[in-house]
């Protein structure tokens, strides 16, 4: 379900986004500060937006918070840094443990990415770690883990399952007393989401990031900067977080990026849209540099222009989706239009949604692959029980 929309405040969201800028202007900031109303929802806004630790040391010294406010402040920041800190040495723990046994596993997000576009895995929000692994090598992977503190909702053996593996794309493991949730990825987007993915994700080419002394695979810079435009877009930019990282992720390696590449790819991928979407939102925010074609395809593009304000309209309003839902709501079928340029885009995406098995249609029973067309009976089966019943 989505947030309650909140009326925009005077001077919540532009001191929000001017805390975020790469070049913020203390003096900005400050004169922006005085005009939030209401700090406790600021806080917590910085918060579920993400970008905590990159509001934090703008406002902590301002006089006008009180030294309650500020320890408040001081205890998330400390909070958000030592939870940080400890899943970075489980990542490392984990990626090693998994390379001794002969399984490849990439780092995505989370610490990573903190690493490359701030220089400190403690300036970048994240809950959990991101591996992605090829889908033959997933079942030895959490098998193994299994064997080292981690348990899952539901029995590895689903692994094996070759209908899981062609409608999901992730499965969740979390260690018992340290708890740190690892999403284990064969693949980065859903088929009914994104058809033609070119992204080469066991690239020879992939990036590596160095972490407390240990190299860390991750995706090459090209094929990471196109996954954070997709999986901005194809949630609707509802948070700063993923703004901020492509506007510092292109700052930082802009010169090593291949644009004609990456826009080629996003043509074959016939995602230019979503593309131009991204980098339409960073630019508008937070004054990214883009290429002179970027420029243009944006200038010229009215429904990129159009779902641009859409959706900083939408930021304004503090709207950020909590609970996300296996379901496409009928509120958001407009949303859907962000990523559909004709109306059967829509009505297909919105078809799917309803009637394509899902993950958790797979996770009722484990068929073997001989049986595999009765998920949709199990589908039908569910999308009755969970609707029409209620």
């Amino acid at each position: 379900m989505n947030k309650p929309k909140q009326s925009p405040q005077k001077g919540f969201y532009p001191c929000l986004i001017a805390c975020c800028q790469s070049d913020c202007d203390p003096l900005v900031v400050a004169s922006l500060a005085n005009e939030v109303e209401n700090w406790g929802e600021f806080i917590d806004s910085a918060y579920s937006h993400g970008v905590f630790p990159l509001v934090y040391p703008k406002l902590k010294r301002l006089e006008i918070l009180d030294e309650r406010l500020k320890a408040r402040m001081k205890k998330i920041n400390w909070s958000i840094a030592s939870s940080n800190i400890m899943m970075t040495a489980e990542l490392i723990r984990v990626v090693a443990l998994l390379r001794d046994h002969g399984i490849r596993s990439i780092a995505i997000k989370g610490p990573v990415l903190a690493q490359m576009i701030h220089g400190d895995v403690t300036q970048r929000q994240f809950s959990d770690l991101d591996l992605l692994v090829e889908p033959s090598q997933m079942y030895p992977a959490l098998e193994l883990l299994s064997h080292h503190g981690y348990a899952s909702q539901y029995p590895i053996e689903f692994l094996k399952n070759k209908t899981l593996l062609k409608v999901g794309k992730d499965f969740p493991t979390t260690h018992t007393t340290k708890g740190v949730l690892i999403e284990f990825h064969w693949r980065l987007f859903l088929d009914r989401s994104i058809k033609k993915s070119k992204i080469d994700l066991f690239s020879p080419l992939n990036h590596h990031c160095t972490l407390q002394r240990e190299k860390i695979e991750t995706l090459q810079l090209d094929a990471l900067l196109l996954y954070l435009l997709l999986h901005g877009s194809k949630h609707y930019w509802e948070r700063l977080e993923w703004i901020v990282d492509v506007d510092r992720l292109i700052r930082l390696h802009e010169s090593i990026i291949n644009w004609d590449a990456l826009y080629a790819m996003a043509e074959e991928m016939e995602i230019s849209f979503m593309v131009y979407l991204g980098l339409a939102v960073t630019h508008e925010l937070l004054h990214t540099p883009l290429e002179a074609i970027a420029h243009h395809r944006i200038a010229t593009d009215s429904h990129v222009l159009k779902s641009k304000e859409t959706i900083i309209r939408e930021l304004n309003s503090d709207a950020i989706t909590k609970d996300p839902s296996e379901h496409i709501s009928m509120e958001n079928l407009n949303k859907v239009l962000l990523l559909r340029d004709s109306t059967h885009g829509w009505v297909r995406n919105y078809l799917l949604t309803l009637f394509q098995i899902k993950e958790l249609d797979v996770y009722v029973v484990n068929l073997p692959h001989w049986l595999s067309s009765l998920y949709y009976g199990v589908r039908l089966y569910r999308l009755i029980k969970e609707n029409l019943l209620k």
